[in-house]
């Protein structure tokens, strides 16, 4: 078999070529190309393929939901209702309320301004798609955990805070966003390291929201703002 190899017109062709100072060299660096072609291949294959299934950076449509209705409930309370814009229509204990710039209890056709500071109306889209921004979050099996530093949670939800924070930034809040559709329509925020860090109290506070309908609630502030127009 091997004199038949020996023998074989391409075998001594080939041999030739290698025997030639001036091709011999190009054989070699061919060779050479061949192996390090085939060693490149090889380690692709071999490589585990990454992903973007675990991580996630923060693009969420949350800056482009201006209208929506939504519920809002902690350990204490509900809230539900709808917003168009910044202006919010809600429902809290069983009294009709609308938010634009300042709370007025609604009566029929008939508003009163009220002394009211509800905290976690302060958690709108807008709110969220800053606190967000930025930040990678980590793919379970059906919603995206955000770390958010403590103290850029203060410096949105409080607004005009003047507090040193040097020590909230060791601290995070937990924000879980479910997406359905690849629209957002819950999130879990767990602000008991809030509680801890302003109010020393260990009390677990969890707030959950649903938005529904985003971008189909009508413009219903215009019968507001004449109510409010009369208000007392």
């Amino acid at each position: 078999m091997f004199k038949r190899i020996r023998e074989n017109e391409k075998y001594q062709k080939i041999k030739e070529l290698w025997q030639n100072p001036k091709t011999h060299d190009i054989i070699v660096l061919t060779f050479w190309l061949i192996f390090i072609v085939a060693l490149i291949f090889f380690l692709r294959l071999s490589a585990p393929t990454v992903t973007d299934s675990k991580k996630e950076t923060s693009n969420s449509n949350f800056e482009n939901m201006y209208s929506y209705e939504f519920s809002y409930s902690d350990n204490k309370q509900e809230i539900y209702g709808q917003a168009y814009d910044d202006k919010q229509e809600f429902i809290w204990n069983n009294k009709r309320y609308y938010y634009d710039k300042n709370v007025y209890q609604i009566n029929g056709n008939e508003a009163i301004k009220q002394d009211l500071d509800l905290d976690i109306l302060k958690i709108t889209p807008k709110m969220l798609n800053n606190l967000l921004s930025h930040l990678e979050g980590t793919n379970n099996d059906n919603y995206t955990r955000y770390l958010v530093p403590l103290d850029r949670f203060i410096n949105l939800y409080e607004i005009d805070t003047d507090a040193d924070l040097t020590t909230a930034m060791t601290y995070n809040v937990i924000a879980d966003i479910y997406k359905k559709d690849n629209v957002v329509n819950k999130i879990v925020l767990d602000l008991t390291n809030y509680n801890i860090f302003r109010f020393k109290n260990n009390q677990t506070k969890v707030i959950t929201i649903y938005f529904y309908n985003i971008n189909k609630v009508n413009d219903f502030t215009n019968e507001f703002a004449k109510i409010v127009g009369g208000i007392k």
